[in-house]
């Protein structure tokens, strides 16, 4: 294996990959919220997808962004280090995630919140920032579904065209799914061993999917009251990539970033790619 993919499994299989500064901090409901950061200078949150994957996938994200800015990363209910003593309607729901990042802007004592969402992230961002455009300084949407559910009319259809036969061996779930999600098939396959530790407590994806479908429509309504600035950073081949259009729609102002020959998680695809996807994205920082 080369010296690449090496690396990228290292992030993949090692919380501890990086030293880092990790605390707990508590939300409007007194659940103990994991936080991890790293760097120095403006803090920038950085929300990883699923719903319910754990965040250590980003972290070759988080790396980069620490030799810039203050890169934090909020361990979402059930992931990482943010355990939940059970996973249901009570204590999982669209409200709380909001309640642990309002929770969080507060801790930084920071009027105005730096976003950073991939996928499921991007998805949270934006319903955060529907609810309170006013502490919302930008948006940065990698690979991030639609603010409705447009994007599932598509998404799982363009996964799975992308599999072959051998993939279907496998049993169901995201390791079957993986090579779907990339532009450049040996990435994926050379990824696909760090996934033992990628996914969450269980039950955490139908609860949250449920529930922003749910609120969709007040969503919609009030995304476009948000003025800030925002960028859509897309891969041309990420099966996800029509909803950038849809979230153009809804913050006109957005700009639309994309990255050539890339699926759903540029930082995984082969070194040119790696390589334009951090460039933009720390860009859109500037």
């Amino acid at each position: 294996m080369n010296q690449r993919f090496t690396f990228i499994l290292f992030f993949l299989a090692s919380f501890h990959a990086f030293a880092q500064q990790g605390y707990f901090i508590k939300s409007k409901d007194q659940t103990e919220i994991y936080i991890e950061e790293k760097g120095q200078g403006t803090p920038v949150v950085l929300l990883s997808g699923g719903p319910g994957l754990n965040p250590y996938y980003v972290y070759p994200i988080h790396e980069k962004l620490s030799t810039q800015v203050r890169s934090i990363i909020l361990h979402q209910r059930g992931t990482g280090k943010t355990i939940m003593p059970r996973i249901d309607s009570l204590s999982l729901s669209l409200d709380k995630y909001i309640e642990d990042l309002e929770a969080l802007r507060i801790h930084l004592n920071v009027k105005k919140l730096i976003l950073i969402g991939q996928s499921w992230g991007g998805m949270l961002s934006m319903e955060y920032c529907s609810r309170y455009p006013e502490k919302v300084e930008k948006l940065v949407l990698v690979g991030s579904g639609s603010p409705s559910m447009n994007f599932t009319n598509y998404f799982s259809d363009n996964i799975n065209s992308r599999l072959l036969p051998e993939d279907l061996l496998e049993n169901p779930g995201l390791t079957r799914l993986w090579p779907g999600y990339f532009f450049d098939r040996a990435s994926a396959l050379a990824t696909k061993p760090g996934l033992t530790n990628i996914s969450g407590q269980a039950g955490i994806n139908k609860i949250m999917v449920g529930d922003y479908a749910a609120k969709e429509e007040k969503r919609l309504a009030n995304l476009k009251k948000y003025k800030g600035q925002a960028y859509i950073i897309q891969g041309y081949q990420d099966p996800v990539s029509f909803a950038a259009y849809e979230i153009k729609e809804h913050i006109p102002q957005a700009t639309l970033l994309f990255i050539k020959q890339s699926g759903h998680m540029p930082w995984f695809e082969k070194e040119p790619v790696q390589k334009q996807f951090f460039e933009v994205l720390l860009g859109s920082l500037k």
